[in-house]
Parts: structure tokens; sequence; C-alpha cells
């Protein structure tokens, strides 16, 4: 009867991808007892039915018309978007036309325009939407922010960031025509809103971004390092990579007149292990489980998805507009449009 009960109350979601993040997003949905996942959406069946039955989700749809059916079941109050960046769009569209609330997995868009059409059409469908970047919900980031709320130190002129692995899971990721970038739009979009989100959403001027591919046979940047300067003079510098080894590196330095705060997310998990036989998993993006590893524990809490899921469902439940939202993924696109123009130009670009 309790579990009926939460249900009754619940807000009714449909997923549409059943790639990696979506996992991330079921575990966190899993631990929310507001929310109920009705519907899951895939392009291959066998992945729609498989993802289903490991979550219990009671309907699974799959094929061209996958997205069309999840955003037109009855059922289904909010769409959960975790499809390559090219279907964002569409997706968005389907959902808005049909009076479902959105959340949106970074970026989204693949540029600053697709992502202006994504707000144009949550705000002419009269729905609420939210911006899914995770890391401005990390636990350690919130901490942290808090903590510059209250002076700790000073007013921070600059943010240094660092994320870092050796590349992404699906094979669509390396494909410009559908991610619509490489490493730069895929984390560095991560990188430049936690920097924003530090500056108290700051404006951002212009931009500048080395970007190159040092080691991977991709037609997009596998490696880069941007800046972005702010209306008040802070500057957030972004270092990015889809070839270094180790396993997820997520780093970020924040500097202020009056201190410094550094935050070191995946490296110093206090757990450390040693293994010659080996664990079966360790952490995101792990090359190797033997020799030294350090394990992150309940990832999907660590990298924020718990919070800021749980935070979207209590909005939309409420009628109100999540602080993270489509505004925001605009600004993201549009300094990241700026970054990629200045590798072309060779100088500062405004955003």
């Amino acid at each position: 009867m309790e579990v009926e009960y939460q249900h009754m109350n619940a807000l009714k979601i449909g997923i549409l991808g059943t790639g990696f993040v979506q996992d991330f997003h079921m575990q966190a949905y899993r631990e929310i007892p507001n929310a109920e996942i009705v519907a899951v959406g895939s392009f291959t069946e066998e992945k729609a039915v498989a993802f289903a039955q490991k979550w219990q989700i009671p309907s699974a749809f799959a094929g061209e018309n996958a997205i069309s059916q999840v955003c037109t079941l009855a059922d289904v109050e909010a769409v959960d978007i975790g499809l390559p960046n090219d279907l964002h769009g569409p997706a968005i569209q389907l959902a808005a036309e049909n009076g479902k609330h959105v959340i949106c997995e970074k970026p989204l868009g693949r540029t600053a325009t697709e992502a202006r059409a994504a707000l144009h059409a949550v705000e002419a469908g009269g729905v609420l939407h939210a911006y899914a970047e995770n890391q401005v919900y990390f636990p350690l980031h919130a901490q942290v922010l808090g903590m510059l709320e209250h002076g700790v130190i000073g007013v921070p002129y600059m943010v240094r960031s660092r994320e870092a692995h050796y590349g992404p899971h699906s094979g669509w990721f390396w494909d410009p025509a559908r991610s619509g970038g490489g490493v730069a739009l895929d984390m560095g979009c991560h990188s430049v809103e936690v920097a924003r989100k530090v500056f108290q959403n700051d404006t951002p001027v212009e931009a500048l971004m080395w970007a190159d591919t040092l080691v991977h046979d991709t037609a997009a940047e596998d490696n880069c390092t941007i800046l972005v300067k702010y209306a008040h003079k802070q500057l957030g510098q972004a270092e990015n990579s889809w070839s270094a080894h180790g396993g997820l590196d997520l780093r970020t330095e924040i500097f202020g007149a009056g201190g410094a705060v550094f935050l070191d997310n995946t490296r110093e998990t206090g757990i450390r292990v040693f293994s010659t036989g080996g664990l079966d998993y360790s952490v995101e993006k792990g090359e190797s489980q033997k020799g030294w590893l350090y394990p992150v524990p309940n990832e999907f809490m660590a990298y924020g998805y718990y919070h800021e899921l749980k935070y979207f469902v209590e909005c939309f439940k409420a009628g109100t507009l999540p602080y993270e939202n489509f505004a925001d993924g605009v600004v993201v696109n549009a300094i990241l449009d700026a970054a990629y123009k200045s590798v072309t130009t060779k100088q500062w670009e405004p955003v």
C-alpha cells in the first residue's frame, strides 16, 4: 500500500534513451519516492526491452516512433531526454507540443541556435524545463558554492577546471554531425557552467579556445583548453581531454582575493584498493580494474544526478521553474559557439 500511495502522488516520467547517462538517472530515480518512471523509448528494441526489464519500467517503445510514443503517452507528465545531441531538438519539440515538462541532458543543443529553438519550444508549449547539468549539483560543488556566498575567499576572480578521461562510451560522440563537436562540447559544457555559477551567473563577454586532435582517429577535437572572460573581469579556464588515461579525472580550483578552494571529485575518494584479481567496477571511464584503484562510492550521488533530479521533480510537482533551466543551456552553447569560432580565427570571440 505504501508504494501505491507514493505512486499516486508521484511525477510520472518517460525516459528517452537507454545509454550510460540514463543508467545514472535510473539509479537516482530509484531513490526518489515522488518520481515514477512509466515508459522508456529507444531506437533499438533489444535495448528498450532490456532497459525496461532492468529497471522494472512498465512500458517500452522502440523504433523510429519511440520518441513520439513516449511524448504522447497520456500517463507521462515529464520527459527525461538522454539521447544523442542531434535528437535533443526534435524530442524537446514533441514533448513541449504535448504539454510534457522536459529534463534535457547537457548540452542543450549542438549550437546556440538549436539551444534557443529548444527554449522557444518549451516557452511556447507553456511547460517547465530543466537543464541537466549535473556538475552544478555535485555535493562538493554545492557545499563550496554555499561557502562562497558567505565570502570565505572573498570575491572569486578565477576558476580553473579539468575534466578528463580516455573517451566517451557511444560511437555517436565521435561523429561531429551528430554530437556537434568533440570534447569541448561534451565536457567543456560542464566546466564553463560550473565557473559561471561560481561567478553568480555573471555575463560571459568573450571566449578563446585551443583545440586539437592529439591521440584518437576522430574528426573532432580530443583535447581543448577554453578561456572565458566575464563582465566583472573574472576568468574561467577549462581544460578537457578525451585522451587521458586513468579513469575520470574531475578537479576544480577557485581563487579569490581572500583565499582559494581546491576540489578533487574522483581521485581522492577516501578509498584506496590494490587488487591483483581486479574489481568488477571502480569508477566511471575506468580502463583497468586491477592494481591501485580509487573507487567512487555512490557515483550517481557523488556526480550530482540524485540531487539534480530530486530537485527537478520537486520543482515540476510544485509548478516552479528550476534555477538550472534551458536559459542556462542557451548561455553555455553561446559560450562554446564563440570558443569554436576562435579556433579558426585565432582570436578572442564575443559571446
